[in-house]
């Protein structure tokens, strides 16, 4: 399996995803940290479930 490294892109679409608004200024100071978590969470996704949702993108609520 090859290193996932995500693109400064595709961390966008994920926080975009979760409803998460994160300037661009910010996402660009802090690209290494966010790509290297999410890097981390694929790598301990459980193998032969595919890719799992980062917990960034669940949008649970109590009402």
């Amino acid at each position: 399996m090859s290193d996932f490294m995500p693109s400064q892109e595709q961390i966008s679409a994920a926080f975009e995803f979760a409803g998460l608004p994160v300037p661009a200024e910010r996402l660009a100071e802090n690209h290494t940290t966010y790509a290297e978590t999410l890097a981390l969470i694929r790598k301990a996704s459980t193998p032969g479930l595919g890719e799992t949702v980062p917990a960034l993108g669940f949008k649970a609520h109590w009402d």
